[in-house]
């Protein structure tokens, strides 16, 4: 077990609180805890998803028309 501190906003503070309150969680820690276990780990999804794209021969052109057409370059510049 690792103890680590955070700083979150207010509103996601008494979502966790919320949580412990109504018998959800056993603590602040545990909710967070099961909110992370159910993430999906999505630094291994994208090396999965990069080793494809490279077996399939997909280009840097053909990444940048994809984010383009989806709009993922405007959220990058909103995030």
């Amino acid at each position: 077990m690792k103890r680590i501190t955070i700083s979150i906003p207010d509103d996601v503070a008494a979502k966790a609180d919320n949580a412990v309150a109504r018998g959800d969680a056993s603590s602040v820690s545990a909710w967070f805890s099961e909110i992370a276990r159910r993430e999906p780990d999505w630094t291994a999804a994208q090396e999965a998803a990069d080793e494809l794209a490279a077996e399939a021969g997909v280009t840097d052109a053909d990444m940048a028309w994809a984010r383009a057409v989806l709009g993922l370059d405007a959220m990058d510049g909103a995030a």
